[in-house]
């Protein structure tokens, strides 16, 4: 009587730690999505989520700010270098990862690429603002 009490306490310690398993194998897997979630948020969203960090930064005497900016700078490359980037870089006179991370909100947009930018559109007629 004392071995089947035995063999059935046993078991029952078996089968708790097989549902411990279970249980931290669950923990676990959700653990990990969650860090992949995170992450693919990251690299996914870089764009949209730095260009808000950016939005409250003034650019010129005038007041623009990096919204408005990166609107004259999409307008200039679109009307009038054929909405090429690497057009718009090379009149600009700045490297092309450059002009794309202002076009897409990766990075700050200075005061002097704003003037060069209505200085251009001014001088082939082009309307940006």
């Amino acid at each position: 009587m004392e071995n089947k009490l035995d063999t059935q306490n046993q078991q029952a310690l078996k089968n708790n730690n097989a549902r411990l398993r279970r249980l931290g194998m669950i923990a676990a897997g959700i653990g990990l999505s969650s860090v992949l979630a995170y992450l693919l948020s990251k690299v996914l969203g870089a764009g949209a989520g730095d260009s808000k960090v950016f939005a409250d930064h003034i650019v010129d005497d005038r007041g623009t700010d990096q919204r408005k900016a990166a609107k004259i700078l999409l307008n200039l490359r679109d009307r009038g270098f054929e909405a090429s980037d690497e057009r718009l870089s090379l009149a600009l006179g700045r490297p092309l990862d450059e002009v794309a991370g202002w076009t897409t909100g990766r990075e700050v947009i200075d005061d002097d690429v704003v003037m060069k930018a209505r200085g251009i559109a001014m001088n082939r007629g082009i309307p940006v603002e």
